[in-house]
């Protein structure tokens, strides 16, 4: 992948130097995603296709079963927090072509919209 990253043109951002950043790429297809996580402040571009994030900030933390995926999450968990008025997360669909950006320490999950995202 080193070739094809080595392309990829940084996004205008004060932290964003190729000394500093890591990039990595991923191909999903529909149904599909990366489930709970956090780390430091990234962001990410959807170049084919759109993918579903759902974010909570920091300071919050989603419930989740470790060994399901982020697509049981939005079928299964998601409807329990609308019925019961619990937290929900900050969420968005990012197209082809758009970028997101997530803050240091948000727990942020993604669910693959189209075939080859």
């Amino acid at each position: 992948w080193d070739a094809l990253l080595e392309h990829y043109t940084l996004p205008p951002c004060h932290t964003c130097q190729r000394d500093y950043t890591a990039l990595s790429f991923g191909i999903g297809s529909a149904g599909s995603g990366v489930q709970w996580h956090f780390h430091g402040p990234g962001f990410s571009e959807t170049l084919h296709g759109r993918k579903h994030w759902v974010l909570y900030e920091g300071d919050q933390r989603p419930e989740f079963d470790p060994d399901f995926n982020s697509r049981h999450w939005m079928e299964v968990v998601y409807p329990t927090l609308i019925r019961t008025n619990l937290q929900l997360p900050w969420e968005c669909t990012v197209h082809q072509g758009e970028m997101i950006y997530f803050p240091d320490g948000w727990h942020h999950a993604t669910l693959n919209l189209d075939q080859y995202n």
